[in-house]
């Protein structure tokens, strides 16, 4: 175990761009890797994305002990009264991570944030990281919803360290920009001390014979060349294991496609890049 626990949120203000698989694959990629104890927390929603990466969307389909109660009033008092409100959160993935799913009643609780002061608003997941979750685990990824609620800003608070994949197009470059502009005015704000910054970003989904993926990746290379990191190659072999519940780190090399190699050999680069940086 390390001294500290590291943090990181994937996240970016726009859907369908490979967060959720990016956090899959890194948070893998981390633990065969480097022989980290990793956990992967989904907040993006009640579609379960992240628990079908691992073949896990029956067992986490009515969660003994849901993700969205850390949001609540009813915490601490649950946490005072009950015993192994954690181990009951996580599952076991065939793959070496852990993860806590997502559930139905994050949208509530967000609703609820709303009527909580500011100056308490924000810390809970942070609150539960340091007491619950770093004393088991050496590093923790949250999957973020694709939007600014306060969820998310509860996750940005709890990770301070933001990975931003990119699917090519101007659009998202614009809504990388709007995420700089995002983390600043969170670290500005007085309510709190937390200060998110990006830590690496990257292109995602791309198809190296078209102009438009190659162009993007010059660009983001220029404009952010000290978080810019390996392009993910846009792949069949992603999308078949998604629909097999398993990464490409589960695949045997002779299953990928020379498209799927490049993509499992860069999410190891970028894994490796992350860590240093959290280092």
């Amino acid at each position: 175990m390390t001294d500290e626990i590291l943090t990181a949120a994937t996240y970016c203000p726009k859907g369908g761009i490979a967060k959720t698989t990016s956090t899959a694959h890194m948070g893998v990629a981390a633990h065969q890797d480097h022989d980290l104890d990793v956990l992967l927390i989904d907040l993006a929603g009640t579609q379960n994305d992240l628990a079908n990466q691992f073949g896990l969307e029956d067992a986490v389909d009515d969660p003994d002990v849901p993700v969205s109660i850390v949001f609540s009033d009813k915490w601490e008092l649950l946490r005072d009264s009950a015993d192994d409100l954690v181990d009951r959160m996580v599952y076991e993935t065939d793959e070496g991570v852990d993860l806590i799913p997502a559930d139905s009643g994050l949208a509530a609780e967000d609703n609820n944030l709303a009527n909580v002061p500011r100056e308490d608003r924000y810390d809970r997941l942070e609150t539960f990281i340091s007491e619950e979750i770093a004393p088991e685990y050496d590093l923790v990824l949250f999957d973020l919803p694709g939007k600014e609620d306060n969820i998310t800003i509860n996750g940005l608070h709890a990770a301070e360290n933001v990975v931003a994949p990119l699917k090519p197009g101007a659009f998202e470059l614009a809504q990388l920009k709007n995420l700089e502009s995002e983390l600043e005015a969170i670290a500005g704000d007085d309510d709190h001390d937390a200060a998110p910054q990006l830590a690496l970003v990257f292109a995602t989904m791309v198809d190296q014979t078209t102009n438009l993926s190659s162009e993007f990746v010059a660009e983001l290379e220029a404009d952010y060349p000290e978080t810019a990191g390996e392009p993910v190659a846009e792949s069949a072999n992603i999308s078949a294991g998604q629909s097999d519940g398993r990464t490409l780190f589960a695949f045997a090399d002779d299953e990928l496609y020379n498209t799927g190699a490049r993509a499992r050999k860069a999410y190891r680069q970028l894994t490796d890049d992350l860590l240093a940086r959290l280092a």
